[in-house]
């Protein structure tokens, strides 16, 4: 009995004790939501009392609100990116399944599945933590350190590094399998959203960092291959392009979480990270000691790419006047992978010329872009982007300029209602010889262009190998590191800890101007006392007369060293600029980013339209058998078949639109009036099977007008254009390139159009060209080219892209209608005057370019 009263009474001081603890816990609760009601309802009254402006109370309330929503969206964003880390591969698959089926890109992936590897890294992970430590604090914590004393944060140091329960995630991987038979290349889509934390110190303020975000594309190349285990002689880890970072701030750097000084401190991380494994920066891993040092850890660029910004056209309106019309301040900030070029900002235009240009380091061909961001400037202290509004973006492909060797394209901006940018990209290769430097100096004088990023004619390669007896008389030992100038370009060696025989084993890479006048410098610094221990200056016109331009393990005297025997082991690399074999796609202008991907029959597809001559063009498609009499077809007299026209007829092979309008030209110019069964009818048979295959991907017109009897709908299949070359019903053609891209969206280029009808009145039109993405007829699927003036026969050369997946390809339907904009304001009627449907789940990939006829359009909504 007197255990079971005991018993009571421990349970009813628990239950009082759990209660005491809850009302304590609520009491504290509520005395904080009153409290910091009563603070804001002081303030409140202060400011009224006071007479303070009620700008000064609006302000942080719109800083306070804007705040909030940020973290509101961040924490999403983060719960989903989590949710899917955590999350195993079948459950994410079976997710996608439930509200759509799943796209080819699934089913067939060009990256494989590595879910196997996740597994593994998920049983590693609680060992990593001392490894991750010891890359902060020796990596990590000097960049950073020097990076925030820039801004006067002196004392940057790590005080706690929690990495958490959440591994990275890696959801595919790529191997190529044509590269050197000396290296293994890997492409890793990489993603951490984990609830790491780490607590740092910056001039005795403690802060913080958690549910850090990473994710971008991870190459691992291993090279050399050597016969030995691991067979892999080193690594080499880095981003293709800057990755996506984000993350929350604790402690007192939560008050830093605002519009301006959050995008510049997620801009110092970026950067940090960019330079220690962004190409051209690299990661290097060395797994086994005897192998080339120097190819591992700075590996030769495979050329330079010279941008030219030169202008941009229809940029969307940012800046909104009083009467609803406004303008922009636009300037591009240019990116390929931790290089960053930015143009200069044009005041109050839609269509500014920059013409700037750059020119950067390209170490990789496969699977880089060049990055152009289009923004609209706005003042701000802080001197931050928050503010700039956003005018869309364009990418480039390095693959393919180095294909081409000179793309010269208008690209339009994605992530924007309008506007493109036209832009001109050469590859420049690097040569061993010194006799290409006066050629590449003569294109540079050429191009005659005076802007802040002068161009370069040579790449110098400079590998700091180590130095010696640095002090030779023990009395004070110092932490070297080595600094290098060339021109207004600067580098910096890591800093080696007491000692007087450094090795530093680090390379850089410059752009030179004039290797004939310029110079390299290096000091030896020590970074205790900041005094140069001695210096190297060499000119870089000794190294055009060296055999391959490069001198390999040279000592160099230090001058102005204590001692005199101090020496620097340097390789020196130069490499001249030599411009590569231009590509032209034959219409002799700028090249339109759809051109570049269409095959080397394409430029011919989309050269200028064959002449409207009624007595040079006959029906194509009119079988032989059933040729009118001349006099009623308008073909002139027939030409001996000996004539000059006859010999000099070219062959092509069938395929494009020029095929046609060489074969129209040729039909008219040779003997074809009355054709004999040897001569006439095989050319025109011809003609008309290729008509007939580049009509395929057009939606027969039976369908858009049921009445179409059978002998219309054959006539339509075989394309009958009259002489006059305005189409079958007499509204004129279009020109168009039709194709389904790799990365899933469908690229339509608008190029011309010809033969448009005159209105009544005999006045000339004003026509644009309008697409709809059927069945949907929203605002979203809605894209158009701009207005031409007073014109029959308008070039717009404007290319759209419409995000589809493949499987949803073959339902459906691209609406293409002429529009006349003739009027004033609200007097424009916007009459159709014609349409085009394209049944996108027929569209041929060989005959991308195509001619099509207008019909009159079948439905009647309004512009």
């Amino acid at each position: 009995m007197v255990e079971a009263g005991e018993k009571v009474v421990d349970t009813a001081e628990e239950v009082a004790e759990d209660v005491g603890h809850a009302y304590g816990s609520w009491f504290k609760s509520y005395m904080k939501i009153f409290g910091r009601r009563a603070l804001e309802w002081f303030l409140v009254y202060m400011f009224g009392y006071y007479n303070v402006s009620f700008g000064w109370l609006m302000a942080p309330l719109f800083f306070l609100v804007l705040r909030d929503k940020r973290a509101k969206e961040k924490k999403v964003k983060f719960d989903i990116i989590r949710s899917i880390a955590n999350a195993d591969e079948k459950d994410i698959i079976q997710e996608i399944q439930r509200f759509s089926n799943l796209p080819s890109w699934v089913t067939f992936p060009d990256m494989e599945r590595v879910e196997w590897l996740n597994k593994i890294i998920r049983q590693l992970w609680p060992y990593a933590g001392q490894y991750v430590k010891d890359l902060c604090k020796y990596s990590i914590e000097p960049s950073m350190r020097t990076a925030l004393e820039e801004y006067k944060l002196n004392g940057f140091q790590f005080e706690k590094i929690i990495l958490g329960d959440t591994p990275p995630r890696f959801s595919g991987v790529k191997v190529y399998d044509d590269t050197s038979r000396h290296e293994i290349i890997m492409d890793m889509d990489f993603a951490y959203a984990g609830d790491c934390k780490f607590e740092v110190s910056v001039s005795k303020f403690k802060m913080g960092i958690k549910d850090l975000q990473i994710s971008g594309r991870l190459r691992i190349v291993m090279k050399p291959l050597v016969r030995q285990i691991p067979l892999v002689g080193g690594l080499q880890v880095f981003f293709l392009n800057n990755p996506d970072v984000d993350f929350n701030l604790i402690g007192l750097a939560d008050v830093f979480d605002m519009p301006g000084l959050s995008d510049i401190l997620r801009s110092i991380v970026t950067e940090q990270i960019g330079h220690m494994m962004v190409l051209p920066n690299r990661y290097p891993i060395q797994l086994v000691e005897d192998i080339d040092v120097v190819e591992l850890k700075c590996p030769a660029p495979a050329g330079v790419i010279r941008l030219n910004v030169i202008e941009a056209q229809n940029l969307m309106k940012k800046d909104i006047g009083i009467m609803g019309t406004g303008k922009s301040d636009p300037y591009c900030i240019l990116r390929l992978g931790a290089q960053k070029f930015q143009t200069k900002t044009i005041n109050n235009t839609v269509n500014p010329k920059w013409d700037f240009f750059c020119e950067a380091l390209a170490n990789v061909i496969r699977r880089q872009r060049i990055s152009i961001e289009c923004w609209d400037y706005d003042y701000s202290p802080l001197k931050s982007y928050e503010n700039d509004d956003y005018l869309g973006r364009a990418n480039l492909d390095v693959q393919e300029i180095w294909k081409n060797g000179e793309v010269d394209m208008w690209v339009p901006l994605s992530e924007a209602k309008s506007g493109r940018i036209h832009i001109r990209a050469t590859w420049l290769d690097l040569s061993d010889s010194a006799d290409s430097l006066q050629l590449q100096l003569e294109e540079i004088r050429a191009l005659q262009v005076s802007t802040k990023n002068p161009l370069h004619s040579a790449v110098l390669m400079v590998w700091v190998d180590s130095a010696k007896k640095l002090n030779p008389s023990h009395k004070q030992i110092p932490d070297p590191f080595v600094r290098l100038y060339v021109g207004n370009e600067k580098g910096e060696t890591a800093v080696r800890q007491r000692t007087n025989d450094p090795v530093f084993e680090e390379g850089f890479t410059f752009l030179v101007r004039n290797p004939r006048t310029q110079e390299l410098k290096l000091e030896v610094i020590d970074q205790k006392t900041n005094q140069i221990q001695g210096k190297v200056e060499l000119d870089l016109n000794v190294f055009l007369k060296e055999r391959k331009l490069e001198v390999i393990g040279e000592d160099y005297s230090l001058s102005g060293a204590s001692g005199g025997l101090s020496t620097l082991k340097l390789n020196i690399t130069l490499r001249i600029l030599k411009t590569a074999l231009k590509t032209d796609d034959g219409d002799g202008g700028p090249q339109e980013k759809g051109e570049a991907e269409i095959s080397s029959s394409s430029p011919a597809a989309i050269s200028e339209p064959p002449p409207s001559s009624s007595s040079s063009s006959i029906p194509p498609s009119t079988p032989a058998p059933s040729i009118p009499p001349k006099e009623s077809a308008g073909i002139p007299d027939p030409i001996p078949a000996d004539g000059p026209e006859q010999k000099s007829a070219p062959v092509r092979e069938p395929g494009s639109v020029a095929d046609q309008s060489e074969g129209q030209s040729v039909a008219a110019d040779a003997d074809v009036s009355v054709p004999s069964p040897g001569e006439g009818t095989e050319p025109l048979a011809e003609v008309a099977s290729v008509e007939e295959v580049m009509s395929s991907a057009a939606t027969p017109l039976t369908q858009m007008f049921p009445s179409a009897t059978s002998s219309e709908a054959s006539s339509i299949r075989q394309r009958t254009t009259p002489a006059n070359n305005a189409g079958m019903h007499g509204l004129g053609r279009i020109q168009l390139t039709v194709k389904y891209g790799p990365r899933n969206n469908l690229i339509i280029v608008v190029h011309q159009i010809e033969n448009l009808p005159k209105e009544e009145d005999g006045e000339l039109p004003d026509p644009y060209v309008k697409l709809y993405l059927l069945p949907d007829r929203s605002k979203d699927s809605k894209r158009k080219t701009d207005v031409i003036k007073d014109d029959c026969n308008p070039k717009y050369d404007e290319r759209f892209e419409y995000p589809i997946p493949p499987n949803e390809l073959t339902q459906r339907t691209l609406e293409v209608n002429v529009i006349n904009k003739k009027g004033l304001l609200f007097l424009q009627r916007s009459p159709k005057m014609g349409q085009v449907r394209l049944d996108c789940g027929l569209l041929d990939s060989s005959k991308m370019t195509q001619w099509y006829d207008l019909a009159p359009a079948a439905d009647d909504d309004e512009e």
